[in-house]
């Protein structure tokens, strides 16, 4: 296998990153590269670890994203789907297990493969009944993603889902983009509806628009999409809302035009921007006493804890 390569790829999360705390940026990008090694050095192993913490918010979020790829991926490929009963089940036994593994610091043995919570990490305090309410949101939002109309419309037709989660990479101009699409499905009359599950309590439309905009980019520069046979759908699963977002020629320029502009910014930090060398001198902290270091996952080896 070949060696892996810290290449500067463009994603939308990566850029939000970046637009935050430059120290906590370059921890995710640069300082815990390659602390998954066995002889990692100490500090991108404790970096890389770090990273990979969890928080119970994003948590529900991962989980329901998770069961809805497995239901749809099953119906695409033509395999029984479970009751939701026995959906729900299952997954409160997964979750309980999560919870537990982080609790007692064995998901550190696999921390690519296990969840380990900033909670349990930092030592924050969260009690049985604060793990016992998030498990019950995610039954909760389970349910109503089973009841969601475009959940089931996709469980009738799973011929017509084109992506599922699916991680692609495509080029703007000389920037790589990374992109994974929650659900692409053909509307059947030549366009693409793109469906983003959200489970959060408050979203920013404007972010929201801006993500859209890169995925409909996705769509006319790799899939031949014209734009305006592109319908984008913000699905909240956390209040049962759907909203639609244009996704047409001036929103897809925007979105070109922020991959570039977001790209020069992080390159103009770089020591070699060729190779992708960033010096953590470059990357400063946020002031102390931030809110924002408090809910930061690298606030341990950043001295901040």
């Amino acid at each position: 296998m070949a060696d892996l390569v810290n290449e500067l790829v463009w994603s939308h999360s990566r850029s939000r990153a970046f637009e935050g705390c430059k120290r906590a940026y370059w921890y995710a990008y640069y300082g815990s590269w390659g602390g998954w090694g066995a002889n990692a050095p100490a500090e991108a192993r404790a970096a890389y670890v770090q990273k990979k913490l969890t928080t119970r918010a994003m948590w529900i979020g991962t989980v329901v994203h998770r069961v809805a790829e497995e239901l749809l991926r099953d119906a695409r490929d033509g395999r029984q789907t479970p009751t939701l009963d026995d959906v729900v089940s299952s997954v409160r036994t997964r979750c309980e297990k999560d919870v537990r593994e982080s609790a007692d610091g064995s998901w550190l043995q696999r921390p690519a493969k296990r969840v380990g919570f900033r909670e349990h990490y930092y030592e924050e305090g969260a009690s049985e009944a604060d793990w016992a309410q998030a498990i019950d949101e995610i039954e909760r939002q389970l349910r109503g993603l089973w009841t969601q109309r475009l959940f089931q419309r996709l469980l009738a037709v799973p011929s017509r889902i084109r992506e599922l989660e699916d991680m692609r990479r495509f080029a703007v101009g000389d920037v790589d983009v990374w992109v994974v699409l929650d659900v692409l499905v053909d509307d059947g009359r030549g366009g693409v509806v793109i469906l983003d599950w959200k489970t959060g309590g408050h979203h920013d439309d404007a972010e929201i628009r801006a993500q859209l905009g890169v995925y409909g980019l996705y769509a006319t520069a790799e899939l031949g999409i014209a734009a305006d046979a592109i319908v984008a759908m913000h699905v909240n699963l956390r209040h049962n809302e759907e909203t639609k977002h244009a996704v047409g020629e001036a929103e897809i320029a925007l979105a070109k035009e922020t991959i570039r502009d977001s790209t020069a910014r992080m390159r103009a930090l770089l020591v070699d921007v060729e190779q992708n060398i960033a010096d953590p001198g470059a990357y400063p902290t946020l002031d102390p006493g931030s809110e924002d270091c408090r809910r930061c996952g690298f606030r341990g080896i950043c001295g901040r804890r």
